[in-house]
């Protein structure tokens, strides 16, 4: 019996599926135009990352730009942002500041969306992210608020949610919450309850950039049509959910067409009396307008008013994004959401004489002001097992009986010797315990980020088991330490070593 054989197909080079990918385009650009595109996307991009204002300022990015033998360009359409020449120094990806959340490693093109929305810091509302892993846009929206708004980052994929999860506490974010459900059900689950939406749409990557996360293939036209549906859906989605006069931005990491205009297009035939296209134009340094006409296609001439980031114009990856605003409600068929009280999950909130214990700890063991920063930040304390968390408000008192994967932020272990601050709070707050606190040698502060223990460390002056909040010789907190007998332990999480 002949064993039988799968037809194998011979897989493309990555210079040839390029070529194939570009030749999509040609038709969209001038002969001149797609000349200056194809050259582009033979050059390398430089590293980009955000700098993130919970954590840190301008003052450190300039420090790390002579510290690290940057070279660093301002990405002209976000504030915090940098392209980074890094090859004469230090790789941007392998320092401690990276490791610990002072700043997001991302393409500049992926910085437009979150810097679309009109955010005051003071009163941001609730944002809701349909598609929020990995989580760099949900951190540049936590960023925007000052995280002084709520962000509810959804995914509908279980297996993205712990890199969600992980980049969130790096950021230090406290008003968030993840929840895991198909995005085109929670416009109909929450209609008209958030200030503003983000959908940073699945899509079939045409960006013309390869990256180690993908590179560029070519994409059927069944692909992409299939695609277009399942966008379409979530952009009505997110425009149901947020209130009249709220903002929706729609983006994505492809330059098809269907994908981008088209989708945007069908739902302003749909809802356009609701619906209107805001024009994001003047917050670029030059034009780079979306598409009217796509072959025999036309689209809303209002689609002028999108942004289509070729390579060549700004020097990023392919990209798109526009901004609508809810005009007047829209026809939505209101479901009830999944329903699971916070209770059945383990967690309680805690009494008002348990607050102010755990209060009075953190202002007598490390002169930290533990209740300005719940005032500030709108939280509340929660328990669950051994461990305290902060809660968003939001979530107790708007989503308690929405099914969550996680919350807030984890405040402190109980251990023998009382509540333990967790690594996540003390990386965001650290800089505000008065007391306990030790500044590492330059060489000391080298071996703490590789995960070893300290036994050059002198532990007179202090107790045994005693938890120090540890520095390097610029400000930067590490971690916590354990104060033992013969040395410091590194109590650094193992995820960040």
């Amino acid at each position: 019996m002949k064993r039988k054989h799968k037809n194998l197909i011979p897989e493309l080079s990555a210079a040839d599926a390029l070529h194939k990918s570009l030749l999509n385009f040609e038709p969209l650009l001038s002969s001149e135009e797609f000349t200056l595109l194809e050259a582009e996307v033979k050059r390398p991009l430089l590293p980009a990352f955000r700098y993130n204002p919970l954590k840190t300022d301008m003052a450190a990015v300039q420090n790390w730009q002579a510290r690290y033998h940057w070279q660093l360009q301002a990405i002209p359409f976000c504030s915090q942002g940098f392209r980074v020449d890094d090859s004469q120094g230090t790789p941007v990806s392998q320092t401690a500041e990276h490791h610990l959340g002072s700043y997001y490693i991302q393409e500049a093109a992926s910085m437009l969306p979150a810097e679309l929305f009109s955010i005051d810091p003071l009163n941001p509302g609730l944002t809701l992210d349909l598609a929020a892993s990995p989580g760099g846009k949900t951190t540049h929206i936590v960023s925007r608020s000052l995280d002084n708004g709520f962000v509810l980052a959804n995914d509908s994929s279980q297996g993205r949610i712990p890199a969600l999860r992980i980049v969130l506490q790096n950021w230090g974010a406290v008003n968030t919450a993840i929840s895991q459900f198909p995005g085109e059900k929670l416009g109909a689950w929450f209609p008209e309850v958030f200030d503003r939406a983000l959908i940073d749409a699945p899509c079939s990557m045409q960006g013309l950039r390869t990256a180690e996360s993908h590179s560029s293939r070519p994409v059927t036209a069944k692909e992409s049509t299939s695609l277009s549906k399942r966008q379409e859906a979530l952009l009505i989605s997110a425009l149901q959910a947020v209130k009249v006069g709220g903002e929706v931005v729609y983006s994505t990491c492809t330059l098809l067409p269907e994908e981008d205009e088209g989708v945007v297009d069908a739902v302003l035939r749909r809802f356009g009396t609701s619906v209107r296209l805001v024009d994001v134009q003047p917050r670029l340094p030059s034009p780079a307008p979306g598409l009217t006409q796509n072959g025999e296609q036309a689209y809303a001439s209002d689609l002028t008013r999108s942004v289509r980031l070729w390579p060549h114009r700004l020097g990023t990856a392919g990209f798109f994004a526009c901004l609508l605003e809810k005009t007047a409600p829209m026809d939505t068929s209101e479901q009830t959401p999944p329903s699971r009280p916070l209770e059945r999950t383990g967690f309680r909130a805690c009494t008002r004489l348990e607050e102010q214990q755990i209060i009075q700890q953190f202002k007598t063991e490390f002169a930290f002001n533990l209740q300005e920063v719940l005032e500030k930040y709108h939280l509340r304390l929660v328990a669950r097992l051994e461990k305290l968390f902060v809660f968003p408000e939001a979530v107790m008192e708007e989503f308690s009986m929405l099914p969550l994967e996680s919350a807030g932020m984890i405040l402190a272990e109980s251990s023998p010797e009382g509540w333990i601050p967790s690594h996540e709070w003390v990386s965001r707050f650290g800089a505000g315990f008065s007391q306990h606190n030790i500044t590492l040698a330059e060489e000391q502060a080298l071996a703490w980020m590789r995960g070893e223990d300290l036994f050059d460390f002198s532990v007179s002056g202090f107790t045994k088991s005693q938890l120090l909040i540890v520095a390097n010789p610029n400000g930067l907190v590490l971690g916590r330490g354990k104060v033992l007998k013969d040395r410091l332990k590194n109590l650094l999480p193992r995820r960040l070593i």
